[in-house]
């Protein structure tokens, strides 16, 4: 076969309905056999621009940028580092961070230490954007985000500097790398960037001084003080979670005085403001929160315990207590005007119920049995949830009382008896891949599945495994669902050796 008659043959796979393997990312010479969690996988898959960017590590630190189109011939490595005997407790590199056709990123390298650094997608446009710690110290950088063109980021400065933590922005040169504001504390908190309104709002969480709500446009003329709560803040975390609604961002806050409350903000001072006070203890279990049509879904378990389901719009009036449970559960999902929860029943089984969130009392869907309710350790619990077109798809585990448990199986609902139903069983058990869920843009979903990908249509008819497009493989402990550009991403054990890069068209049959 020659040339023209094999790119014939990759162009036909690439389009047609079905997972084809893109490239082996392990090195050359590499033996593989360590820790399934250790292997050199591509890891933090990030869309820049419709390109794939990656990056895999070894044992030894070294570390390698990759960037993928989807082809054999376009998956190449941008930027290899060699290794090093630094003590870092994971990936080398972090805050993967797309801005235009450019990804910022910070990175490790023992000359240079931890500092930012932006690619081009070519060797020689991955570099270092500024040296903010001169030498091999290096500076604590986090909470990545684009900002009205540029990259927003905060540094815990060393403290051979200030030892302070402060606000800054670059564009990716040196010269636009600038500091807006010293917070004089070693700080920083949760926040949320409100697109049309050019802002960042987040939290400074003093612990021994005080909670203070900013706001920033990436000027430092821009960036001041919105609100001081006037409250310490604690180690458990005094800001439990933060959402955006639209052009606000609503959030929790809890300390001993005031308990649990809710509060929202539009960036300015006027429209930040109390909505509810959620419960006398600052103590309850607040789960994450879910975002449909302009409302936002949460629960908390109270020391009962109980679980009580809110839900707010923003407004003082629209924030409002749905029902309340005698028990510990989980919110599932909210799909076709209804929220739903997953409890156990005392007999060791699961049971879904519905709320109206236009009011009303809960009722119970369906009892989920559990194979496995003889056995004390098996407990069913709630791993994954996606919501697609009307209904919402959910990972159930079985074992949930141990590190991997004794099987995780799906589920759907669309809040009614009979459009609930099993799915399969056999999903990706081990935590360090979180039996991922994908929703399709035509409706249904992919999942990891019994040593290969999956696609349902929310049926049983319509639930199978994909067929391999490489000859004599198949995806195991598929994992990081990614789209960038027409293919959806992902990880994948194709068999010996080690872990390969894989994909999918986006576009389904």
């Amino acid at each position: 076969m020659d040339s023209g008659e094999l790119a014939a043959v990759q162009a036909r796979m690439e389009t047609a309905w079905g997972t084809r393997e893109v490239q082996q990312v392990l090195p050359p010479g590499r033996t593989p056999g360590t820790r399934l969690d250790k292997e050199p996988r591509p890891d933090l898959l990030t869309d820049v621009a419709g390109t794939l960017y990656f990056v895999v590590q070894e044992e030894d630190q070294r570390i390698a940028l990759w960037k993928s189109d989807g082809t054999d011939s376009g998956t190449v490595v941008v930027k290899a580092f060699g290794p090093t005997n630094a003590i870092l407790g994971g990936l080398r590199i972090g805050g993967m961070t797309p801005l235009g056709s450019r990804l910022f990123f910070h990175l490790y390298e023992p000359w240079l230490g931890w500092e930012l650094w932006v690619s081009d997608g070519t060797a020689e446009g991955t570099r270092p954007v500024v040296d903010l710690n001169p030498g091999s110290e290096g500076s604590n950088l986090f909470n990545f985000e684009e900002l009205n063109g540029a990259l927003s980021f905060f540094r815990h400065a060393p403290y051979s500097q200030s030892g302070t933590t402060q606000l800054w922005r670059s564009d990716g040169t040196a010269a636009g790398t600038v500091q807006l504001l010293d917070f004089g504390r070693i700080t920083g908190g949760p926040g949320a960037v409100l697109p049309a309104s050019g802002l960042r709002v987040f939290f400074t969480d003093d612990f021994e001084e005080t909670v203070r709500l900013w706001r920033t446009d990436g000027t430092a003329a821009g960036t001041f003080q919105l609100k001081d709560f006037g409250i310490p803040g604690r180690y458990q975390g005094t800001i439990t979670w933060t959402q955006r609604l639209g052009e606000s961002m609503v959030f929790t806050l809890q300390d001993t005085v005031n308990g649990t409350r809710l509060w929202r903000t539009d960036g300015t001072a006027e429209g930040t403001r109390l909505l509810k006070r959620l419960d006398a203890s600052a103590n309850v279990e607040l789960w994450p929160p879910q975002v449909v049509d302009g409302t936002v879904v949460f629960t908390f378990t109270d020391e009962g315990p109980s679980l009580e389901v809110w839900k707010t719009d923003g407004t003082e009036a629209g924030t409002v207590r749905l029902d309340a449970f005698g028990r510990d559960g989980r919110l599932v999902g909210v799909a076709g005007g209804f929220a739903t929860v997953l409890t156990r029943t005392d007999d060791g089984h699961s049971k879904l119920w519905r709320l109206p969130l236009s009011g009303g009392a809960k009722e119970g869907i369906a009892v989920l049995p559990n194979p496995y309710a003889d056995d004390p350790k098996a407990v069913p619990g709630l791993r994954n949830a996606v919501t697609v077109g009307g209904r919402v798809y959910f990972a159930r585990t079985l074992g949930a009382t141990v590190q991997t448990p004794r099987d995780v199986d799906l589920w759907v609902t669309d809040g009614t008896a009979a459009g609930t139903r099993w799915l399969s069983s056999g999903l990706t058990r081990p935590d360090v891949f979180h039996s991922p869920l994908m929703a399709l843009g035509s409706g249904g979903l992919l999942f990891s599945a019994k040593g290969n990908v999956w696609v349902t249509d929310g049926t049983l008819q319509g639930t199978h495994a994909l067929e391999s497009l490489s000859a004599g493989k198949t995806p195991a402990e598929a994992a990081a669902f990614t789209r960038a550009g027409d293919d959806i991403f992902f990880r994948a054990l194709p068999g010996a050796p080690g872990f390969s890069l894989w994909a999918i068209p986006a576009s389904a049959p």
